[in-house]
């Protein structure tokens, strides 16, 4: 009975820490870089990182000389930042 225990706990233990490694590869962390503003005219996408090869980051607008981040929302909806 006790050896139940034991193999039943082992197991469990086991199965814990197969999934926490599964679980921790699949995550691919961002490579933070410096940003950097790939641009048009008035218009660009601000690199903040990278996942892999891919790009992350942010649409920013130039206004009055600045960029800024822009908020995209559907014409007529509610956004839901405050």
């Amino acid at each position: 009975m006790k050896l139940q225990r034991v193999a039943a706990a082992f197991g469990v233990i086991l199965l814990t820490v197969l999934a926490t490694a599964w679980v921790t590869a699949q995550v691919v962390a961002v490579k933070p870089v410096p940003p950097k503003v790939m641009t048009g005219a008035d218009v660009g996408f601000r690199v903040e990182g990278i996942r892999g090869d891919t790009p992350i980051g942010v649409i920013v607008v130039k206004v009055n000389g600045d960029w800024v981040e822009a908020d995209i929302a559907k014409v007529g909806t509610k956004s839901l930042q405050p």
